[in-house]
């Protein structure tokens, strides 16, 4: 799932991408989204090298998203 959610949110670089992102949790089923959602998803988009995965996979499954 890990690496599904690596293809849906980043760019073909590896670059987490903001809208990729946004969509693939909306396509989990989050519908709303806090000021802190959105600042944490920009922020992981905005780093530049790999991103932190686990990280970034414990903010989507805060949000709702769920790994297997």
């Amino acid at each position: 799932m890990m690496q599904e959610m690596m293809k849906q949110c980043c760019t073909e670089d590896g670059q987490p991408d903001f809208e990729k992102m946004k969509q693939f949790m909306e396509h989990c089923g989050k519908q709303q989204f806090s000021e802190d959602e959105l600042a944490t998803m920009k922020q992981f988009c905005a780093q530049g090298g790999m991103p932190n995965l686990d990280k970034m996979k414990q903010m989507m499954e805060k949000c709702g998203c769920h790994f297997s």
